[in-house]
């Protein structure tokens, strides 16, 4: 029986299921006619199980956890064949796909399962779930794309998992070895269980850690001290963990793309010790209704698709990306849903979300396995002024993106796949505690896809929250639309729809609040513009003319962009 040791990542997202949350990316599809379940079956054994995590399930001794091959897999224990009760519409599907997100999955079998919905609004739904053990969101997406076809009429060919060549190109190992070993000495203490497999690097680390105005080492122990009683088994975990890390580092650091940027090696380190601090020392973002002790009953709602064009438009206007308009967008929605409820929110709340970044090196989108870290965004929630708030998460998205906070924390993860559950899930709940939702946002195919012959209308997903982190926000660009999806604890939030209906409205304020910046308002009162939009004696006037104004604005922004 063949066995594969998982990695110190993957192990760690495997034991982070807890009661309120488990670790399960969870998709959705919808089809504008029903699937042909021969050929989907054809598909998932031709290009779905030639990836062999889909054909083996875990032992985990706990001490360390192994892939085995089932010898028994049977795809029917698999892929389940259902119908929704009752209208069988949104309503219903969304029920369903809120209990699947609350259910286990069976760790004597493969960590997947299907459900093929045959009575969808005159089509069908798939409901996919798969643990996080087995891959990050950015490769399952890839993995489950790759069963589909931009023609209706393609052969259901099988395909094999592609494997780029190495690269020729010699690597500067002498370069990223002395980059590392600088990082390696920020760590303090830390950083000497590590410095066996680079001896060679360390002698020459002395006079640049002597240039530096503060020791680094001194900074860095600090934040581990914080960390009290998680600090030793940490410590006695670096050794493997920290070879994770430091790849993981090195990759995502700009001084790997540009060699000749090495010699600035200790800034970062400076970043990565700070970063550390940082993980140790971040207060909790804004208390809020969203924020408290999850449950065991999960919500899930969806918005319809609003038209990528028009979103690039508006952040060419403000000269922000989509991803600063659309999480602008997700911030107003939240701030109304509290307001909605009586609530108030000072001017500085934040809500933190935590933010996968991608951290799999160009070439390497094929493979299974996690490979990201996180980053806190602080939306600004307290800000009523939508341009005022989309050019804030743009300030905030830009300071995420000089750091190294990514790194830190994918490292962090490696470590703590080699510390008992326990401590684990003390780690874990330091971090996910600072924090009142997981967002993510990934760019999607641009033309609509088939699976099957079936043409996939709607295309969606959640990743999982940990400890008490109760709310998943995924953003999802397929087809020329952007989907927005929500799914909540229902202990904190039991009608997510509320939530979602939200988004729309906040991206067409955004839009309406063109005209000022036309009329060289920037700073004008967001009360006072909504007081104005909806004063009923002025209601026709004001709508014609916000309506004729962002039209001209959006045309000369669209033909500008278009030029470029």
């Amino acid at each position: 029986m063949a066995k594969y040791k998982m990695s110190s990542v993957d192990t760690a997202w495997l034991r982070m299921d807890s009661t309120s949350n488990l670790m399960m990316i969870v998709g959705v599809m919808v089809f504008d006619t029903p699937l042909d379940v021969k050929r989907f079956k054809a598909l998932i054994e031709g290009r779905l199980l030639v990836y062999p995590r889909f054909r083996q399930h875990v032992v985990d001794d706990g001490m360390s956890a192994h892939w085995i091959d089932d010898d028994n897999f049977d795809l029917d224990g698999h892929l389940h064949r259902v119908r929704l009760p009752g209208a069988g519409g949104e309503r219903e599907l969304q029920a369903m796909v809120a209990d699947l997100a609350s259910e286990r999955l069976d760790k004597g079998k493969p960590l997947w399962q299907m459900h093929l919905i045959e009575n969808y609004q005159g089509g069908s739904a798939l409901i996919t779930r798969i643990h996080h053990c087995i891959a990050d969101g950015i490769a399952l997406i890839g993995v489950l794309l790759n069963m589909t076809d931009e023609d209706p009429n393609a052969p259901d060919t099988p395909r094999e998992v592609m494997v780029p060549q190495k690269s020729k190109v010699k690597k500067f190992a002498v370069d990223k070895e002395d980059a590392i070993a600088n990082i390696m000495a920020s760590l303090g203490p830390i950083g000497h269980q590590v410095q066996g497999f680079l001896a060679g690097a360390v002698p020459g680390l002395l006079p640049i850690a002597a240039n530096l105005g503060a020791p680094i080492a001194g900074f860095a122990q600090q934040a581990f001290d914080r960390l009290g009683p998680l600090k030793a088994p940490i410590e006695s975990a670096m050794d493997e963990g920290m070879k994770i890390g430091t790849r993981m580092v090195s990759k995502y650091s700009r001084w790997v793309d540009d060699p000749t940027q090495a010699a600035d090696a200790a800034k970062v380190a400076a970043g990565v010790a700070q970063e550390l601090a940082y993980l140790a020392t971040m207060p909790s973002d804004t208390p809020t209704r969203l924020k408290g002790k999850t449950g065991t009953v999960k919500c899930v709602a969806w918005s319809e698709p609003i038209d990528l064009v028009r979103v690039k438009d508006v952040g060419y206007i403000l000269g922000c990306s989509v991803n600063d308009v659309l999480l602008a967008s997700v911030a107003g929605a939240i701030r109304n849903y509290i307001l909605s409820k009586g609530d108030t929110i000072p001017e500085t709340a934040t809500l933190r979300a935590f933010v996968p970044v991608n951290l799999r090196p160009k070439g390497k989108e094929y493979k299974l396995g996690n490979h990201f870290g996180l980053v806190g965004l602080e939306l600004p929630i307290g800000v009523a002024n939508p341009i005022a708030r989309v050019f804030e998460v743009r300030a905030r998205m830009n300071a995420l993106k000089t750091g190294y906070q990514a790194a830190v924390s994918m490292a962090l993860l490696g470590i703590l796949g080699y510390v008992p559950k326990a401590v684990q899930r003390q780690a874990l709940g330091l971090l996910s505690d600072k924090g009142s939702a997981v967002m993510t946002n990934v760019p999607g195919p641009a033309n609509p896809l088939y699976l099957a012959g079936s043409k996939i209308a709607q295309n969606m997903f959640w990743v999982p929250q940990s400890g008490n982190v109760g709310v998943g926000v995924s953003i999802l660009s397929y087809a020329g639309g952007v989907q927005f999806g929500l799914i909540t604890d229902r202990k904190l939030c039991p009608d997510p729809e509320n939530i979602i209906g939200g988004f729309a409205p906040e991206f067409e304020k955004l839009t309406t609040s063109l005209m000022w910046l036309e009329k060289g308002y920037v700073g004008a009162d967001a009360g006072a513009f909504d007081a104005m939009l909806t004063a009923e004696d002025a209601v026709a006037a004001v709508a014609k003319e916000v309506k004729a104004t962002a039209k001209r604005v959006l045309k000369k922004a669209s033909a500008k962009r278009k030029k470029q």
